[in-house]
């Protein structure tokens, strides 16, 4: 009798091992399939004319059917936040992993925005992916409109910046951002074009002219190359790529 409830528990095993490895396999290819969606939507909205991209346009491009697509996102609007996190998560991250070697939140703010800037400029596909991708409250993701406001509160709180608050600081930020992404990725600005934007911004923050000038040219560190493998997309911009002695703006 125990030799045949053995054999029971045994064969028992063996199916639901079984079985935890179909769920796996289906996990992977359902992983595969958001990320082909999401690169997808990568390609049609990394381009000048990509803000008109449509479900369809997406699905042919990922060769995948309309239901295909629904079954990983809700709408186009979610996955534009899909996309926008995928863009910015690691990059951003990568961004707050310099703060503490700098000065404070002025010069943290000015490198933040130098940093997507130059980013937008080395990879004009990524730079047209961030504005098409883009929503009212939530400007180049949630991450980044969160932190952002942070920093400016902190700025703030210091007696850094002299803005009514930090609320307007982020509006501020974000809209000159944006728009600045935009001339850049169309080619018409000068190489130190971030850099100009930086010391607009810390003008209008509150601080003198000169501690703007000499905040925002300051060499921009390189940044840190961390967790490739989990950029679903490609062809952003390499996190190590950006900064050193030789961008535009550094002394």
């Amino acid at each position: 009798m125990a030799e045949n409830d053995d054999s029971q528990l045994s064969t028992l095993g063996y199916r639901t091992a079984g079985s935890g490895r179909r769920a796996e396999i289906g996990a992977a290819r359902r992983a595969r399939s958001r990320n082909t969606i999401l690169t997808a939507a990568f390609t049609c909205f990394g381009q000048e004319t990509g803000q008109a991209s449509r479900i369809e346009d997406i699905c042919k491009c990922a060769g995948v059917a309309r239901g295909t697509f629904y079954n990983h996102f809700e709408d186009l609007g979610q996955l534009k936040y899909q996309l926008l996190e995928e863009l910015t998560g690691e990059f951003d991250r990568a961004v707050h992993l310099m703060f503490a070697a700098l000065e404070g939140p002025a010069e943290q703010t000015a490198v933040a925005i130098r940093y997507y800037l130059h980013a937008a400029g080395k990879n004009s596909a990524w730079g047209w992916a961030m504005i098409h991708s883009s929503a009212p409250g939530h400007t180049f993701g949630e991450t980044v409109w969160h932190n952002s406001l942070v920093t400016i509160r902190r700025g703030l709180d210091q007696g850094v910046f002299t803005i009514s608050s930090a609320e307007i600081g982020r509006d501020i930020l974000m809209g000159a951002v944006a728009a600045a992404m935009v001339s850049i990725t169309q080619g018409a600005t000068p190489a130190d074009y971030p850099e100009q934007i930086a010391r607009h911004i810390l003008l209008a923050f509150g601080m003198t002219a000169a501690e703007a000038q000499e905040i925002a040219t300051r060499p921009l560190p390189v940044l840190p190359a961390i967790a490739h493998e989990k950029i679903v997309i490609a062809s952003m911009p390499a996190l190590g790529e950006i900064g050193g002695p030789e961008q535009p703006g550094g002394r």
